[in-house]
């Protein structure tokens, strides 16, 4: 690729200006580029974890230039750089490219085509590797499915199926020497760790379909399980799960059916996931949220049952198993104890004296990783214009009032905020048969339950669902 004397004067003088950045403040990375075609106005930086995107920071552009400054701190991982361009005088919102940070220095040439954005990276050989796998990926699984359409249904001659079954056993064996050759050159990449995580069993082109399923079905973590918790930084394991779910997926099965052949997909992922705290609460949440979306309660509940004190373990065990009947029974359509504290200020409240339309109890910890992330969220949200008039009654079961106090000074909450002393074995935690945290309850007036989200993403969709 050409690189014009304009991107080289470009890349040189925010290139010095940075590096005086860095010797002024220690050890830091810079992510810079330029974008052809870029509209003038904000460029965003945005990281990857667990299943989504979050913006780091933000800069004005008015060539198309853009240079952002990451911390020794940096996780390695998956990166967005977002931005508005302009084609055949078409403005075009959120375009973007991603790269892979790895605590290096790196510059960006993003050129615009008639498919999209083609980013070039000068130097960076993580993100070289890391393009070429991408690409060997979507030409490889083109020529595989090509093949495999050839297989299924079978040709009719036994000497064309045998060839056709040949040349799939061959893009198989050409796939593996290509991982097994980058993974040799280049160990300790990023980009390689991602590569590895996508591998896959070689299946026999002279399987039959159904073989080919059931097969996929045992074998589908046996060269790459779910045991790296740096790719999380990745959209790596939430691909990986999709794809096994699939494998279950039937039509022909009535709902009940479908739910139990997913309950057994789960346990077998859960198998498959290793002990690692952080690894299993975000495959925990994941499966939640999924099978929220698709209404299949029967599995929530297995996942529930099985697996979700894992998210946020209480090590309170035997009172997690004797609450967990309870809980099944506050269902949506139930309705919700009453519930009577007294908030930080020393005011009491109750329950069913609250008038607004809507209310959503929170049972929250501290301690609870999935909690701190979410708290601000949904504070953020309840200062909105589009909080639909829910109150929130955020009750905390730390049990430590110093740990309480400490995060409630930071994010300064303006609902109605309580902490019980008792923790697990307060009064609301006892008659809501509380676990697990966060738990949320989403009440109307009457206290009936609306909806029992188990994250602020499924509780945002529920929101959605009430009336004005």
């Amino acid at each position: 690729m050409v690189i014009s004397a304009k991107m080289k004067r470009v890349f040189f003088i925010t290139g010095l200006l940075l590096y005086c950045l860095i010797a002024l403040h220690g050890q830091s990375w810079v992510i810079q580029g330029s974008i052809e075609n870029a509209e003038e106005g904000p460029v965003l930086l945005a990281s990857y974890y667990g299943d989504r995107f979050r913006v780091v920071d933000s800069m004005d552009t008015r060539s198309g230039s853009f240079y952002f400054i990451l911390s020794e701190d940096s996780p390695s991982g998956i990166y967005r750089i977002i931005y508005a361009d302009r084609a055949e005088g078409i403005r075009t919102q959120n375009r973007f490219v991603e790269f892979i940070f790895n605590r290096e220095n790196i510059e960006i040439i993003v050129s615009s085509r008639d498919g999209g954005p083609l980013p070039y990276f000068e130097g960076s050989v993580e993100n070289q590797v890391y393009t070429g796998f991408m690409n060997f990926e979507m030409e490889y699984e083109e020529r595989l499915m090509t093949v495999y359409r050839q297989l299924y249904p079978a040709p009719t001659g036994e000497d064309e199926y045998d060839a056709e079954a040949r040349r799939y056993n061959e893009l198989q064996g050409g796939r593996i020497h290509y991982m097994d050759s980058i993974t040799s050159l280049y160990p300790e990449l990023y980009a390689v760790r991602i590569m590895n995580a996508f591998r896959s069993p070689l299946i026999p082109g002279e399987m039959k379909h159904l073989q080919r399923i059931d097969t996929l079905k045992q074998c589908f973590f046996d060269h790459a399980a779910i045991d790296d918790p740096l790719l999380l930084y990745a959209p790596v394991y939430t691909f990986k799960l999709i794809d096994y779910l699939s494998l279950y997926k039937a039509d022909t099965l009535s709902r009940e059916q479908q739910e139990k052949e997913f309950i057994k997909a789960v346990d077998h992922i859960m198998v498959n996931v290793s002990n690692q705290k952080e690894l299993r609460a975000f495959v925990v949440d994941f499966l939640l949220e999924g099978f929220e979306s698709l209404d299949m309660e029967q599995v929530q509940m297995h996942i529930a049952d099985n697996y979700l004190d894992e998210a946020c373990e209480s090590d309170i065990v035997e009172l997690i198993l004797s609450r967990m009947e309870g809980y099944k029974k506050l269902a949506p359509g139930e309705t919700a104890p009453d519930i009577v504290i007294r908030d930080m200020t020393g005011r009491n409240y109750q329950l069913s004296d609250i008038s607004d339309a809507y209310v959503l109890v929170v049972f929250w910890a501290s301690s609870c990783d999935h909690c701190r992330e979410m708290m601000p969220e949904l504070h953020e949200w309840y200062l909105s214009e589009e909080n639909f008039g829910v109150e929130v009654l955020s009750i905390s079961i730390d049990t430590s009032l110093a740990a309480f106090e400490h995060f409630v000074e930071q994010l300064d909450p303006k609902w109605i905020n309580a902490h019980d002393p008792l923790g697990w074995y307060g009064k609301a935690s006892s008659d809501y048969h509380i676990y697990a945290t966060p738990s949320l309850f989403l009440l109307d007036r009457e206290r009936t339950i609306v909806a029992r989200p188990s994250s602020y993403r499924q509780f945002i969709r529920s929101v959605k669902k009430l009336a004005p």
